[in-house]
């Protein structure tokens, strides 16, 4: 389970702005939650479909989403 959401330019800033306000919302300190945009700048984050395109590239067959919140996915696959 990992991060995963669209990657056009609006679409990622959208979603890590409301990851941002989600972790605010939560009780999180504000100036902690603008760490959120640290994240969008160093962790490489794919679109579901890159990430089911590259378990796919790898070998791994019958990939299927089981699991999703918010900007986690969760997927079954198999070698």
């Amino acid at each position: 389970m990992h991060l995963s959401f669209d990657q056009e330019p609006e679409l990622r800033n959208a979603w890590l702005s409301r990851y941002a306000a989600f972790t605010t919302s939560s009780g999180v300190d504000p100036a902690k939650a603008q760490l959120v945009r640290a994240i969008g700048e160093r962790l490489e984050i794919l679109s579901p479909m890159q990430d089911e395109e590259l378990m796919r590239k790898a070998g791994f067959k019958r990939v299927s989403l089981f699991y999703a919140a918010f900007t986690f996915r969760g997927w079954v696959a198999y070698a």
